[in-house]
């Protein structure tokens, strides 16, 4: 057997936008959001071993152990999908931080969902591994794709949106607290979704046209840069509430919470953000990450840059 080897950054997201429409019959929220990547990332290594086992290996922060761990679960998936008894050993770098409403889990997910695929010759096509990647997680199939795109239903159906003409500067701070997405969403009352509305070229238009409004250069629009879970974890969470306003102090024209929380999103021109990332540095408030937002071209070229096939 020959052993193979893979080594890919695993990116994190944000949500520009995060409404929640109400509870489906199935359990599951509906939602409607708009993802995006950004250049805040960690490293997975991937290498195929001799014995059957798979084996998880992580340094830096922490994470669930064991099957828990959803990379040992996205390997087991697909061993049950395929018949595969493959080995794998998964080395993770974690850095972004867990329980932030970032994505690194389900980013970790998605590339494992690639990488094996690629390492065990699957040959599982891109219809399947999008059903594969929903089982692990509402944000993983998004991960498949990167970018700037619409999420719809539990978040998992995913519909590319163009590129944003320029990449844009951002702060981010995560105020040492993990809020799990589980819990954000038992600490809210969001009601019932009665609706059967899809997603339609026309809502996919003007959510583009809007955004591109927001995050211009004039940065009008701002409130189409909204998430629902504000009220709720701000209410919940007083840390949240001096956290932006710490972000607010340091110059940033708008802050608004990522996902499920608990981290913040500061942005305004590239010089304010990254005198607000000075700030932040030097008054030791949470832990700060200058970054910027993610292209799919730039996402999908650092990818097969690493080797992976991508969809």
């Amino acid at each position: 057997m020959t052993l193979r080897r893979l080594s890919v950054p695993s990116f994190a997201k944000i949500n520009w936008t995060l409404k929640i429409l109400g509870q489906r019959s199935d359990g599951y929220q509906q939602i409607k959001t708009l993802y995006q990547t950004v250049d805040l990332s960690e490293e997975l290594v991937f290498e195929t071993t001799s014995n059957r086992g798979i084996e998880i290996e992580v340094e830096g922060r922490k994470v669930a152990p064991g099957e828990d761990n959803l990379l040992y679960q996205t390997a087991e998936l697909l061993r049950q999908t395929t018949g595969s008894q493959a080995g794998i050993r998964i080395k993770l770098q974690k850095k972004i931080p867990v329980g932030a409403g970032l994505g690194g889990g389900s980013s970790n997910a998605a590339l494992a969902l690639l990488a094996l695929n690629q390492l065990w010759d699957c040959k599982i096509g891109e219809k399947e591994l999008v059903e594969l990647a929903g089982q692990l997680g509402s944000d993983v199939p998004f991960f498949l794709v990167g970018g700037t795109a619409l999420g719809w239903g539990r978040g998992a159906e995913v519909v590319p949106l163009p590129d944003l003409p320029q990449e844009k500067s951002l702060l981010l701070l995560y105020p040492h607290l993990e809020i799990s997405t589980r819990e954000a969403y038992a600490l809210g009352k969001w009601g019932t979704y009665g609706g059967t509305g899809q997603l339609t070229r026309e809502w996919a238009e003007t959510t583009m046209r809007d955004l591109l409004r927001a995050v211009g250069p004039k940065g009008v629009g701002w409130s189409f840069l909204e998430n629902d879970f504000e009220d709720v974890l701000f209410a919940h969470y007083p840390v949240l509430v001096e956290a932006r306003e710490a972000l607010k102090k340091a110059g940033c024209e708008r802050v608004m919470l990522c996902g499920s929380g608990s981290t913040l999103l500061g942005f305004g021109s590239d010089q304010q953000v990254k005198e607000a990332a000075a700030f932040m540095t030097r008054e030791g408030i949470g832990e700060t990450f200058f970054c910027r937002t993610l292209s799919r071209e730039h996402y999908r070229q650092v990818l097969m840059n690493s080797g992976l096939l991508l969809l």
